[in-house]
């Protein structure tokens, strides 16, 4: 068994880069809220435990309420000199069964897992058939929409656009100006994945994107719709919404 880290103090400053995976499910998002079980607060509060340290736990992307990660990124200070290998151990003994950490590596201390961030790029599930497995982790439809539509509306994603009509209602939207790099739709049976890689995103956009998406499919909008929303001509409708189920923060890319 690695030694117990040493209280702050114990040794020099450092900045510790953690990449983990969770499932959303059972949590109401990424960051730390009052009275809520959410992914951060819970990490905190193991890392401080086990480091007997104060830890501010920095993530490279806020998930929403039951949206889950493959690859989210985080980084905290610490003043423990022990092993960054020893610690993942030590960590994913104390986690829940739904969070693990994948990677522990040291990085310079101006390092921000949010702020250094390039680009992030999320998936969207959408099962092509009913699964006695897949349901808590994509969003079934009984009727297939029609991809071609699809494909065509996701078109008119790709570039810098405002995307504050696909944020959440009624919270502050710091940066509408999104620029996305890539949006895409491509069928992996069981599933029909859609993925999007941008600078950053905003809260609930892609969960209303792959809602208006799967409208077009279902022919309720025509793909230029989506075009039309970008450019402030109405809000999108509250019930263009996807489940959070289906979404997956698949990478986090830097310089």
């Amino acid at each position: 068994m690695p030694p117990r880290p040493e209280p702050e103090g114990g040794g020099r400053l450092r900045n510790l880069r953690i990449t983990l995976e969770y499932d959303g499910s059972r949590y109401r998002g990424w960051q730390i809220q009052t009275r809520e079980r959410t992914v951060a607060g819970v990490l905190t509060d193991v890392l401080g435990g086990l480091l007997r340290e104060r830890v501010n736990v920095f993530g490279a992307g806020r998930t929403d309420a039951g949206v889950h990660a493959e690859a989210q990124v985080a980084n905290f200070r610490t003043h423990t000199p022990t092993p960054a290998a020893s610690l993942l151990e030590m960590v994913n003994r104390e986690l829940p069964y739904d969070i693990n950490l994948l990677r522990v590596e040291d990085v310079p201390l101006d390092f921000h897992a949010r702020h250094h961030a390039s680009w992030r790029r999320y998936r969207y599930q959408i099962a092509l058939r009913r699964s006695a497995f897949l349901k808590p982790y994509t969003w079934w439809l009984k009727d297939l929409p029609d991809q071609a539509m699809m494909r065509i509306a996701a078109s008119y994603l790709v570039g810098r656009h405002n995307y504050g009509p696909f944020a959440a209602r009624g919270r502050p939207v710091e940066e509408p100006m999104v620029e996305v790099y890539e949006a895409s739709l491509k069928e992996e049976p069981p599933l029909l994945n859609f993925r999007i890689a941008a600078d950053h995103f905003l809260p609930k956009m892609v969960r209303r994107i792959v809602g208006v998406l799967v409208r077009v499919g279902r022919h309720d909008f025509p793909p230029e719709r989506l075009r039309e929303f970008l450019e402030g001509k109405g809000p999108v409708p509250e019930e263009s919404v996807a489940p959070p189920s289906g979404l997956f923060l698949e990478k986090v890319e830097y310089l």
